[in-house]
């Protein structure tokens, strides 16, 4: 009987306490088993741990970059090396991305047409008319005198320079001149250039009309403007007058295109039409609203229409011409 006495009393408090220990303490030893594993060893190497992280984790590979042509920069070192296979020896070569400068003067001249015409000219078209970023190299080649400039136009474009001191190759954004006759032909062609980036499908007469005013005109104080003056092409507008050729304002627009007969009539009546706009204040405006509508007015004829509030050109045209004989009158009067 005292055994099983025992055991009964003994029992229960055995059976508790082994379940106290089954339970409670083996909790414990779990949670001092977890938290210990959290934690990092008290000391380790920053180099094994970046080992260790990049062979256990893959490395994102970068992203595919879409192929593009080449910076501007290495376009003008192509240019330039393509260009110098045609120029003659002793010939120069100067790269100002995205310009190409050369010719037969001496670097420091190229230099100096390059700091004292190109940049403040560009700068100043820029500002009045032209957005469109310049992404393809310009080259201009300059050339002493009227020999050298015809022999390197003849060379590379097999073109009579007879007429003319300068011209601009849309196709290659090149521009060929004679820059012993002064910077007003390097700012006319270069007016070509940077419009052929801006408003690549401006009509001729527009075209013509634009660059033309640069080619007499002069710097604001500030240097940032560049306003047209009147030049020798005013003495082919005053004639074509007198003799009933010049044609009206909506002919010579609507056309678009200059015809080589009548070249010195109608490029010098697109020059001072643009002047006629200057004068009020309406060219650089007439220009953007111009390249913004010409998907639907080509030839700028409506454009003008709207900017003068008029139906037609008629109005326009009698004010263009009243102001052409003041003009000429001023010119006279300060040349006395």
């Amino acid at each position: 009987m005292l055994p099983r006495a025992l055991i009964l009393v003994i029992g229960p408090v055995l059976l508790i306490g082994g379940c106290y220990f089954l339970t409670v303490g083996r909790s414990e030893a779990s949670a001092e088993k977890q938290s210990g594993s959290s934690r990092p060893p008290a000391e380790f190497d920053v180099g094994e741990l970046e080992r260790v992280s990049g062979e256990g984790l893959a490395k994102p590979e970068p992203a595919k970059q879409p192929s593009s042509r080449p910076s501007i920069a290495r376009q003008c070192d192509q240019r330039a090396r393509q260009l110098s296979r045609y120029l003659a020896e002793g010939h120069r070569i100067i790269v100002r991305p995205p310009y190409i400068l050369a010719g037969d003067l001496s670097e420091e001249e190229l230099e100096y047409h390059y700091t004292e015409t190109i940049l403040p000219t560009v700068r100043a078209l820029q500002l009045a008319y032209f957005d469109a970023p310049l992404d393809e190299p310009i080259t201009l080649l300059l050339f002493s005198s009227e020999r050298a400039y015809r022999d390197a136009a003849n060379t590379l474009d097999r073109r009579d320079t007879t007429n003319y001191y300068g011209y601009y190759i849309r196709s290659d954004r090149r521009i060929v001149i004679n820059i012993g006759t002064g910077a007003g032909t390097l700012s006319h062609e270069l007016a070509h250039a940077l419009g052929h980036f801006d408003f690549p499908n401006m009509p001729e007469w527009f075209d013509e009309g634009l660059a033309s005013i640069y080619e007499e005109a002069v710097f604001t104080d500030d240097g940032l403007q560049l306003v047209g003056v009147s030049n020798w092409r005013l003495n082919h507008l005053l004639s074509a007058m007198q003799n009933r050729k010049l044609q009206t304002l909506d002919t010579l627009i609507v056309a678009r295109k200059i015809r080589p007969e009548r070249q010195e009539i109608d490029y010098a009546h697109s020059r001072y039409f643009c002047l006629f706009l200057q004068e009020r204040g309406l060219l650089p405006f007439f220009y953007r609203k111009f390249r913004a509508n010409v998907k639907t007015d080509p030839s700028g004829h409506r454009t003008l229409c709207e900017i003068f509030d008029t139906p037609t050109l008629d109005p326009i045209d009698r004010d263009f011409r009243k102001w052409v004989i003041e003009l000429y009158q001023q010119v006279r009067n300060q040349n006395r």
